[in-house]
């Protein structure tokens, strides 16, 4: 296990059972790089923060594609669009 700095660990895979206690320890408070041969294979980070990043890039892409269906609609004409008897037809729905 290897300090970067204040907020970076660096451990080898063959390391990682033995120093598990210490990273555990770290792992809220700093990012855990996991390495395999000197490189960098893997980020080890507390469950709480990666749920967090997960809802934060969620919420983004929810907010991008909002705003690319909104600037799609506003380019678009009536005729673009298919009523629902016709997208029931061509899916043989109905």
């Amino acid at each position: 296990m290897i300090q970067i700095d204040d907020n970076t660990i660096l451990v080898g895979t063959t390391d990682l059972r033995t120093e598990m206690p210490k990273i555990t320890k770290n792992i809220k408070i700093k990012k855990i790089i996991l390495t395999k041969r000197g490189k960098p294979v893997a980020v080890i980070e507390d469950f709480e923060q990666y749920k967090e990043k997960e809802e934060f890039i969620d919420s983004f892409e929810d907010l991008v594609l909002g705003y690319l269906a909104k600037e799609r609609d506003s380019k678009s004409k009536k005729s673009d669009y298919l009523s629902e008897e016709e997208v029931n037809k061509k899916l043989g729905i109905k």
